[in-house]
């Protein structure tokens, strides 16, 4: 194996984990905080009323099965067009509801967490994920256990640290007295 291959290997991994964990964490929470998650699906007014409950349910497990198969390298290929595919669509969702002025309403992406409010960024933030998402497809499958584990735990690690700067406070400059400014 050169090195070309094994770096693009290393890479294909690590985004598999960042986006299987991003996924499989998304899709617990929208299992788990089904209530929450369903009044933030109906809120979004896409969907009629009859299928709000089969489609909340089952965006939380289709969510769960993609974070599992990017995390276990067992369809990885399929696992990594599905989650872009996702992403383009909660970025649909997402702009039709911006294009309507509907900006006060949460993203929904981890339901049981502070969601952030509909933006132009957060869709084009969305639509940017797609594409880790698809490496695992372009650069194919990685055969080797030890570089898919290394992958997964770059993941947690890359959630981990995405969380924690989402919670930090918004640190300013202080001024030369100490205070805040």
């Amino acid at each position: 194996m050169n090195a070309a291959s094994l770096m693009m290997g290393g890479l294909s991994a690590l985004c598999a984990g960042g986006v299987g964990i991003m996924f499989l964490v998304a899709g617990v929470s929208k299992l788990r905080e089904h209530d929450l998650f369903l009044g933030t699906l109906s809120s979004y007014r896409l969907l009629p009323a009859s299928f709000l409950e089969t489609a909340a349910w089952g965006l939380g497990a289709v969510e769960v099965l993609v974070g599992l198969m990017l995390l276990s390298g067992i369809g990885q290929g399929v696992g990594g067009v599905a989650a872009a595919g996702l992403m383009v669509t909660f970025a649909l969702a997402m702009g039709i509801n911006v294009m309507r002025g509907r900006t006060d309403l949460s993203c929904g992406c981890t339901p049981g967490q502070k969601g952030e409010a509909l933006s132009w960024s957060l869709v084009f933030r969305t639509l940017a994920c797609g594409v880790p998402a698809l490496l695992p497809v372009v650069g194919g499958e990685v055969s080797s256990v030890g570089i898919r584990i290394e992958g997964a735990a770059c993941g947690v690690a890359l959630w981990v640290l995405w969380q924690a700067l989402r919670v930090l406070p918004d640190l300013s400059l202080s001024d030369a007295s100490g205070e805040q400014a």
